[in-house]
């Protein structure tokens, strides 16, 4: 691989990464000081960035995005990669923005591909190997660590918080196990585009979340618009057009840098702030990630 190549695809993986940490803190200035409500801010992240892909990828390749709904089976994978993988993911991230703030948040997420190792074990029959261990232990150790601060007596974060991000990190995982064989055979943005749209038409127009909320402000809108176009849009595009050059396992490591940035960003932008210990625990849960994309 050139090193100019490397090098670029380096910067959008980075830059990819960098723009879903902005995405969480935009959503708890929504959340935690607009006072927004959960559902109103999910259903339109997700609904809204479903149209703007649509219409991206239909004027883009046509054929590309209508290939899905050539095969039935692969219709009904759709359906449960929007709502139990696609929805899940980003319906309880943002509710775990809520009780905690977008740092804690994300870097609690990122428990989710430990996740993903002990169900392909599972299913597997085999024992993690020695490294998987590690990521395991480290990654537990990690969420124990930022949750109490190794005072068992109470809790650092809110229960609600805690129990939110550990499912977020469910949700990611799901995520990721549920778009696999379709991603393959179809391609990321394509089956992305259709969860997106899928899951956020019923959220949104199931929850009646067609409206403007009484307290909006046109600081919310812009909050609102980052989430859509900098923190779905151009965070998943600059994300894999990345992978595609630099490969996987090094944009897998590259991408640690998302809850990273939203530390900084909430720090910067929030005023948040983050003990040692904190920043410990976020050091074990990343870790792992890092491990395990070791080969």
């Amino acid at each position: 691989m050139e090193k100019s190549t490397m090098k670029k695809g380096a910067i959008l993986t980075l830059l990819g990464a960098t723009c879903w940490g902005l995405s969480g803190v935009l959503g708890e200035y929504l959340l935690n000081i607009s006072k927004i409500d959960s559902t109103w801010v999910i259903s339109n992240r997700l609904f809204y960035s479903g149209i703007v892909l649509v219409i991206i990828l239909f004027l883009k390749d046509k054929k590309s995005l209508m290939n899905v709904f050539s095969d039935k089976k692969d219709i009904l994978r759709l359906l449960n990669f929007s709502f139990l993988g696609l929805l899940i993911c980003q319906g309880t991230f943002f509710l775990a923005i809520k009780y905690t703030n977008a740092g804690m948040a994300t870097v609690i997420q990122f428990t989710g591909p430990v996740m993903i190792m002990t169900y392909y074990c599972i299913i597997s029959r085999r024992w993690p190997l020695p490294r998987e261990v590690v990521a395991i232990v480290s990654s537990l150790f990690g969420t124990v660590l930022m949750a109490t601060h190794l005072d068992f007596s109470k809790l650092n974060i809110s229960t609600l918080g805690l129990f939110w991000g550990i499912f977020s990190a469910f949700g990611l995982a799901s995520y990721n196990i549920s778009s696999v064989n379709l991603t393959k055979k179809y391609g990321v943005m394509p089956i992305m585009t259709w969860g997106l749209l899928i899951a956020g038409s019923v959220v949104y127009f199931g929850t009646g979340s067609n409206y403007i909320p009484s307290n909006f402000t046109f600081m919310d809108f812009l909050c609102i618009t980052g989430v859509i176009i900098v923190g779905t849009i151009m965070s998943f595009s600059l994300y894999l057009e990345g992978v595609r050059m630099i490969g996987a396992v090094t944009g897998s490591i590259i991408g640690c840098f998302e809850p990273i940035a939203a530390i900084v960003f909430s720090f910067l932008l929030l005023g948040t702030t983050f003990g040692l210990i904190d920043i410990i625990g976020a050091a074990f849960i990343l870790s792992a990630v890092v491990v395990l994309s070791k080969r």
